[in-house]
């Protein structure tokens, strides 16, 4: 087979007259000049210049709001926030559904770049020829290729808007990708907390327990003398079996607290025993100062809405760019060779310029952009209330810390001044002293005041951790949004 070179190349443009030009581009420029020009709203976002209850002013080093854990000096909160963000479902959910947001902004983006298919025929062609009884055979090969790719002129910045659009929608995924982390982080600390207090109310009950089986036994000795009636032991044994059941219920919720904080930190299948939970709740460290303005730059929501905005402004600029004229370029490149007796080849190559003017789709297009400028007001709308929201969260977190600071100094005085009273009150009924009614109700007043304690230290605990939530604490707000890094390899993460 003999493949030639091509022996010849034609050229085909597709061309109008001057007039017929110049009346396309006359109706594309009225059409152009028709399309409604539409200004999303400015989102009113006043805020005030500060808090109505800031954070106190303390000479401590302020506490870098990227990782506020760290802040709390405790070895155990770090490791198992570590664990979260690493291993967690939550957190490679969240990496999974980043990735599927760069792989939407590079389908999106690629839609805007020229389109093109290469193709390939072969055709085998054949004969048979009878003569004088002795047979002959010819035959020939044709091969065939076009590349036929299409080009649109961005001439209005229609494509452009396209890429921007795409690469805000990616950001807000960002986003959203690094609040899925910020909320996970919190939620490890406030179950920690959580679990803790749990702990220091089994520690208690426990203590609680061994004092009723000291007063029941004390009680029935008194009664082995004749010094107490069996009323009085029958009440102190009653106290005994409440005091268990107390114990019962409370180790059953430690157990729970624990599984619920080992499946959120990517550890479902551990034992709880292997959870160490000490029965302490330390206090926090003093919030640094914010602003509500600060909230803007770091809170990852009110970042996301920003963005989703920008978003919807481009998507109404899209829709309005939709009703211009567009160019398009569409070059054709064709080779063919011939093999066997008519070998041979031929090249051929073609160059065409269109245009397309929506004139009987106009309504639709009008209808399109309609719809993107009404989304565009909601996602004004969106802005706002994502302000609001975190205002509003970051101001009633300072506001529960405030209050929870003052609570647990107030009960830790009133514990201390009930235990003393319970103290003087045993004393006085082992030495026969006090009825057992007054020390019944100094016991009950101070395991009252002790419980409220240890709730409000709890309370002041996970409130901490929401105000750190709430002005944005848990990541790095200067990170960049365009290329969020890979996850980790660590075991069970696939």
């Amino acid at each position: 087979m003999d493949v030639r070179p091509a022996s010849r190349i034609m050229l085909t443009v597709k061309l109008t007259s001057f007039p017929m030009r110049m009346a396309v581009l006359m109706s594309a420029t009225a059409l152009a000049g028709c399309a409604p020009r539409i200004q999303l709203p400015t989102p009113a976002i006043g805020l005030p210049p500060s808090f109505e209850i800031p954070a106190p002013a303390t000479g401590e080093t302020a506490i870098a709001l990227d990782r506020w854990w760290d802040g709390f000096g405790d070895p155990q909160l770090a490791e198992l926030v570590s664990a979260a963000l690493d291993r967690s479902t939550t957190a490679r959910l969240a990496y999974a559904r980043i990735a599927e947001a760069r792989a939407l902004r590079s389908q999106s983006r690629a839609g805007t770049l020229p389109s093109g298919n290469l193709s390939g025929t072969m055709t085998e062609q054949g004969s048979e020829h009878l003569w004088d009884m002795g047979v002959t055979s010819a035959g020939r090969t044709s091969y065939q290729m076009t590349f036929s790719p299409s080009w649109e002129v961005d001439l209005f910045g229609r494509l452009s808007a396209i890429r921007d659009r795409a690469d805000l929608d990616y950001a807000a995924s960002a986003l959203d990708f690094y609040g899925i982390r910020l909320a996970l982080a919190a939620d490890v600390a406030a179950s920690l907390f959580q679990a803790r207090s749990l702990a220091v109310q089994y520690a208690d009950a426990g203590e609680s327990l061994r004092i009723a089986r000291e007063l029941a036994a004390s009680a029935t000795l008194g009664l082995s003398r004749a010094l107490t009636s069996g009323t009085d032991v029958a009440r102190l044994r009653a106290d005994v079996a409440s005091s268990e059941a107390e114990v019962t219920r409370l180790a059953a919720e430690l157990r729970i607290a624990k599984r619920s904080l080992l499946i959120l930190t990517g550890n479902p299948t551990a034992t709880t025993d292997s959870l160490a939970i000490e029965p302490a709740l330390a206090s926090p460290p003093a919030l640094p100062p914010a602003t509500p303005g600060l909230l803007l730059a770091r809170r990852p929501d009110i970042r996301s809405a920003e963005i989703a905005l920008q978003a919807a402004a481009k998507t109404v600029r899209i829709n309005q760019l939709a009703l211009f004229p567009r160019f398009d370029l569409q070059p054709t490149i064709g080779l063919s060779a011939t093999g066997g007796a008519a070998a041979g080849g031929a090249g051929l190559w073609s160059l065409a310029a269109g245009i397309t003017l929506p004139i009987l789709d106009r309504a639709r297009l009008l209808a399109q952009l309609r719809i993107s400028e009404a989304r565009g007001q909601q996602a004004v709308i969106q802005y706002e209330q994502s302000v609001q929201k975190a205002y509003g969260e970051a101001e009633n977190a300072l506001t529960s810390v405030a209050a929870d600071e003052q609570r647990v100094e107030q009960l830790g005085r009133a514990t201390a001044d009930a235990r003393a009273a319970f103290d003087a009150s045993r004393r006085g009924y082992a030495a026969g002293l006090t009825d057992l009614t007054t020390l019944l109700q100094t016991e009950r007043a101070w395991r009252q005041n002790r419980a409220a304690l240890t709730r409000a230290q709890a309370s002041l605990l996970t409130d901490t951790v929401a105000a750190f939530r709430a002005i944005g604490g848990g990541w790095n707000p200067d990170t960049s949004l365009t290329n969020v890094p890979p996850p980790p390899t660590v075991s069970g993460n696939h």
